[in-house]
Parts: C-alpha cells; structure tokens; sequence
C-alpha cells in the first residue's frame, strides 16, 4: 500500500486521513465493493467521513489508475485497487466480480493489434451472467 501512497504523492496530491482509509478498505476487502460499501467501511474507521469525500476520492483514484471502476450493467459500479489487468467474470444477479488470472490479449486478438498497428492504451475484459447462488435463486 506504500506504493499507492507515493503514487498519490508523486502526482502532487497530499496523503490525507480519507484518502489512506480508503485505500486500506480496497486493501483489505476481499471481493469488490460498491462506493456505498466502501463508505460504510471507512464510517467504521472515521466516522466523521462523509460519503460525498468518499465518492470524490474515488473518482479521484480511479482517474490516477490507483483503483480500478468495474462498470455493472445494471447495478452500482465496483471498486478495488488497481493491480494490473482487470478481467472478469461479473454476476449480474448479485454483482459479485471473480478476478481472471488469465488475459485475451494473446493469439488473434494480439496479432490483429499488430498487423494493424493500433497502439493499446489499456483495455479490460468481462464476461457477464449468473453465479451458481443467483441461477438457484432464479430457479426458485
């Protein structure tokens, strides 16, 4: 988490209270989290953090690339520290995200890049459907 810290400060921004709470959320979590969750975990810490400081610091980080915005169809977008590539499998039922350890910026797709000379600024995968909780409850 260090260098996220002098990431922020190499960048001109100061290492406030908020923005090392919520950094030590998205460490700590396990899974992503919503701007709400975050909010209510750094509520635990601090309670005198509102969630509009929440909500900006976030924006703020995922603009530096420190945190990584996972984008749900139709649910709250997800949050969790940048740490390279950003694949996934995303239920749309519940909005769990699975990490793939795997990137398809290999074989055909890498050789159409070079056979056309496209420049990849980043890029990122998901494939989207139903866990095994959430096609059980929709059985139901």
């Amino acid at each position: 988490m260090a260098g996220l810290m002098d990431e922020l400060s190499a960048r001109g921004y100061k290492i406030t209270p908020q923005r090392r709470i919520i950094l030590q959320v998205l460490a700590d979590s396990s899974r992503h989290l919503s701007a709400e969750e975050i909010a209510e975990q750094v509520k635990k810490i601090e309670a005198g953090i509102s969630v509009a400081t929440v909500y900006r610091n976030i924006n703020l980080m995922v603009e530096l690339g420190i945190v990584s915005k996972l984008d749900l169809h139709d649910g709250p977008a997800r949050y969790e520290l940048n740490q390279g590539h950003n694949h996934h499998l995303v239920c749309l039922g519940c909005g769990n995200a699975v990490k793939l350890d795997i990137c398809p910026m290999q074989g055909e797709i890498k050789k159409l890049i070079e056979e056309n000379g496209f420049e990849v600024d980043s890029h990122h995968f998901e494939i989207t459907g139903y866990c095994r909780e959430c096609q059980a409850r929709r059985k139901q």
